[in-house]
């Protein structure tokens, strides 16, 4: 990413610098295998798959070899596996591993002048200039690609491959019919991620800055003033991706994502000649971006696992500490204060077992280096960071803090970290239902932990994204809804004791932190009764002081088992309390107040394979006021609750805590503490906020008699049918629309007092229907009857909530009918047959609510039909009846209840 007069000035300053000078000469060490033997460049489109590079036994991840290209050992139970889903998996990381060396001999060979290492990096590029064409463009599953399954990763690939080739050009190793072919490559890559904008996302930052490497290789000042200047360039994710607070609005784990592929790109911009950050506004944001995940990390310098994070991860990974090196050097004199301090607390971290990232690679196949050292990071940081880490003043210490526009509250007092979710953000698409979530970390034990999320591709993803499986509270068996935000009402600091207020719905939840213990008082008001669920989700083992006895109803959640209950009226002084054990640390809890506690078993952390023990409080009614009390130290010898009341007996000591809306007084021992601290409302960034469309609408046409419901139209009305015909209806994968002669639908739509009736007339020519003893997919956590023609339909009567039914065609006439979600009435039965240019299906469904309505009363209704074609493992797309035209990735059988259109009964 350096041109011929700065590389050759960078090889100075390396020569001049100790720390540098080591960094080359362990990356010249580092080289030698790939210069001994050409690395495998795999003829494999990577896969995404269940089962692909998990061991089947234990469920761990195996351990990426780049020289074992058919044996994939497990770290835990040290067998080998061997599938084709275990190879296009690895093909996966191999692809970016073997760009990554290019990029690294390349470096080696501007910056020491090794043209074995420059031959060897020109010799990897020339391995691609046919097969990146050879691999279909095809299956993929979020955005289009050749080599991979989704876009981000082709341009993770391709600016590791073109900072190979640019520094070769720049020193003349290629020759023109290298650059030919590179050319082809670079032109192709950038119709395919320019295609495919992300808008606001994580991924688009790398999209972004690969158009932006495109626009250096090819010279061109349009592409690269899109992809640095545009809304969805570099400059718009750096202003609207990481808020006033500086967090990335999906959180920690895609904050550091952004971070190392906005760094990446502000580099090419800068060999554009676009010098960003001499803008003071521009380095101030970028400088806040920086510090950010510091201010959340949590005592052991990981990440908190909020949203879509992985659990447990290290915010010591050299990925990680490489961009906070580059920014240091970006940023200059203007780099924020403490941010030497933190790159040195992370250098001090133990190195320990680490994740493999797509765009950090460079540690794979190698052993773990037994401490983290600048001398060990990769050829990125080579030609980045800074020639020294200045000394740090003092050493790092987090605060306490209030991240406005994540919602985050942050307490901490020596080892103790507790935050607060109770903000309105939700993370778009990696946003969890999670307000009001509590995270307790004391002596180094994470107490009540956010699970983050597992794997993308199992089902217990649905677990990892439900209010249950956080310390979040729930109505009525619901998830919480993404729309209804929570609001930090107060937040204050004094001296040992801290306290934040926030509210969600009806619901308040106050905590008070002091430097023994913390009191958590939840408040729940509303008009109309409700069923009110608070989970704790207590790390480690523990016992409860009450006896429980079983619930025999099976759970309404179907990831939970073995339920017992204990009203804490009956409990004697109204205080239940709760021993948790970590190895050799304990914590106490007492829960006091309204309602049952409940004790259950569900899903753990992501890994662990056996259900978890779990407390569940629960309350029936209009109003509720749970209390409790966590000790961190064993002083306390009861609590009781009295409205916003709370007093904690600890020794001879009685501590009261009085909650008011926006303050909270602290009595104890003839001293009083007071914590203001009240917030207004946030307010949230100006957007653009496009009306929604007005809904699709139809007609369904009153039937005295049922239809023959054989496959054909007979008995059907065929007044006001629904067309599927318009490209703007169509959601595609990697190939347009077709056109409606090659691919559409006609609908009719029919009802009667208790029924609906259905029959979809389909024009296509190569009907693909999925045997019944075909093998299982195992491509992700969707049905495998979305990769096949079928049909997706959608009902919503009014008070109800939305049906969904996957229905799919077979092979002797019969429908197969699969549920979408909880439904709340009998499935829909019917035949298909083909006909002269497709298939038709017809469909009783019944709806015992229709007799509850009247002519000229709505429904809301949606249907999709899914199009297979032949040489295909994935859908190619879908007709959409509300239309709107988009991308089918990652839809599977979710439908957005904001889409449905109306549906008139006549």
């Amino acid at each position: 990413m350096l041109d011929l007069d700065a590389l050759t000035a960078r090889r100075q300053l390396i020569d001049e610098s100790p720390d540098l000078a080591a960094l080359r000469d362990r990356l010249v060490e580092r080289a030698a295998p790939v210069l001994a033997r050409m690395p495998i460049v795999p003829p494999t489109k990577a896969l995404l798959s269940r089962d692909g590079g998990i061991c089947p036994d234990d469920r761990s991840p195996l351990v990426f070899d780049p020289w074992s290209p058919d044996d994939h050992r497990c770290p835990v139970c040290s067998r080998t596996f061997g599938s084709p889903h275990h190879h296009a998996h690895w093909a996966r990381t191999q692809h970016l591993w073997v760009a990554e060396r290019a990029a690294h001999l390349a470096t080696i060979c501007a910056m020491t002048g090794d043209q074995r290492a420059g031959a060897r990096a020109r010799e990897i590029l020339a391995e691609y200039y046919t097969l990146y064409f050879d691999l279909p463009n095809r299956d993929n599953v979020l955005g289009p690609t050749h080599l991979f399954f989704s876009t981000y990763l082709e341009s993770i690939w391709l600016l590791d491959y073109l900072s190979a080739a640019f520094i070769l050009r720049e020193l003349g190793v290629l020759d023109d019919s290298d650059i030919d072919q590179i050319n082809a490559i670079a032109d192709e890559a950038a119709t395919i991620i320019a295609e495919f904008n992300e808008g606001l996302s994580n991924r688009q930052t790398w999209n972004s800055a690969a158009l932006a490497a495109i626009a250096v290789w090819f010279g061109d000042e349009e592409l690269a003033l899109t992809a640095i200047e545009g809304r969805t360039g570099l400059l718009g994710h750096l202003g609207d991706g990481f808020g006033r607070d500086g967090m990335w609005f999906e959180g920690e784990n895609y904050h550091l994502f952004a971070m190392r592929g906005l760094l990446v790109g502000l580099q090419w911009a800068t060999v554009a000649g676009a010098t960003l950050l001499d803008d003071d506004a521009v380095a101030r944001h970028l400088a806040e971006a920086m510090m950010a995940p510091a201010d959340t990390a949590l005592p052991d310098l990981t990440f908190p696992a909020r949203k879509d994070s992985r659990y447990g991860v290290s915010l010591a990974h050299p990925a990680y500490i490489e961009s906070w090196e580059a920014g240091f050097a970006a940023l200059g004199e203007r780099a924020p204060a403490g941010l030497a301090s933190w790159i040195a607390a992370l250098y001090a971290v133990p190195p320990h077992e680490e994740a493999t990232y797509d765009s950090y690679l460079h540690e794979a196949g190698e052993p773990k280096p037994h401490r983290r050292a600048r001398s060990e990071l990769s050829w990125w940081a080579l030609l980045t960071m800074a020639p020294e880490l200045p000394a740090a003043d003092e050493p790092w210490r987090g605060r306490t803090v209030f991240l406005d526009q994540q919602g985050l509250a942050v307490i901490r007092h020596g080892e103790t970290y507790v935050s607060l979710e109770c903000g309105g953000r939700s993370g778009g698409g990696h946003g969890h239902p999670d307000r009001l979530h509590l995270t307790v970390h004391v002596g180094g034990v994470h107490w009540l932990p956010d699970p983050g999320a597992g794997s993308y591709v199992t089902p217990d993803l649905f677990w990892y994204r439900s209010t249950m499986a956080h310390n979040a509270p729930i109505e009525d068996g619901h998830d919480q809804r993404r729309l209804d935000s929570a609001r930090c009402e107060a937040f204050a600091v004094n001296g040992d004791w801290a306290w934040c207020a926030a509210t969600w719905t009806d619901a308040r939840r106050r905590i008070v932190v002091g430097p023994e213990w913390m009191v958590d008082l939840f408040i729940f008001e509303s008009a109309v009764p409700h069923r009110l669920e608070l989970p704790w989700h207590l790390h480690g083992e523990y016992r409860l002081d009450a006896p429980m006895e079983s619930i025999a109803e099976p759970s309404p959640n179907s990831f939970l088992s073995e339920m017992e209950s204990c009203n804490l009226s009956d409990n004697p002084g109204g205080a239940i309390e709760v021993t948790a054990t970590a190895g050799e640390r304990t914590m106490r809890l007492r829960f006091a107040g309204d309602g049952e506690l409940l004790r259950t078993r569900g899903p753990g952390l992501p890994g662990e394979q056996s259900l978890q023990p779990m407390l569940i409080r629960r309350h029936d009614g209009e109003q509720a006021a749970m209390a409790t009390v966590l000790d961190f130290t064993g002083i306390v010898t009861a609590m009781d609750v009295a409205a916003s009341t709370v007093r904690v007996h600890h020794g001879d000591v009685i501590t009261t805590i009085e909650f008011g809306t926006t303050d909270v007084a602290i009595t104890s021992a003839g001293r009083r503490i007071a914590l203001g601290g009240a917030r207004p409302p946030a307010l949230g960034r100006a957007t653009f906020v496009l009306d929604r469309p007005t809904p699709s609408r139809a007609s369904a046409i009153w039937i005295d008699a049922a239809p023959a419901l054989d496959g054909s139209l007979t008995g059907f009305s065929r007044r006001s049918p629904l067309a599927l015909d318009d490209e703007h209806q169509y959601y595609r994968t990697e190939l347009a629309y077709p056109g409606p002669d090659a691919f559409s639908a006609t609908a009719c739509l029919n009802w009667s007092d208790h029924e609906l009736y259905l029959a979809v007339d389909v024009i296509k020519d190569d009907l693909i229907i999925r045997a019944d003893d075909a093998p299982p997919l195992g491509l992700d956590n969707e049905p495998d009857d979305i990769n096949t023609d079928s049909l997706q339909l959608y009902s919503n009567l009014p008070g109800h909530h939305i049906d969904g039914w996957l229905i799919r065609p077979h092979i002797d006439g019969r429908i197969i009918v699969r549920p979408i979600g909880a439904v709340s009435r009998e499935a829909p039965s019917g035949r298909w047959s083909r006909t002269d240019r497709g298939y038709c299906v017809t469909l009783r469904v019944p709806t015992p609510g229709l007799a509850d309505l009247l002519r000229h009363d709505r429904v809301g209704f949606d249907l999709i039909v899914n199009e297979m074609r032949s040489g295909r493992i994935r859908r190619a797309g879908q007709l959409i009846w509300t239309g709107g035209a988009g991308w089918a990735y990652l839809r599977g059988d979710r439908h957005d209840p904001a889409q449905l259109g109306e549906v008139e009964l006549t």
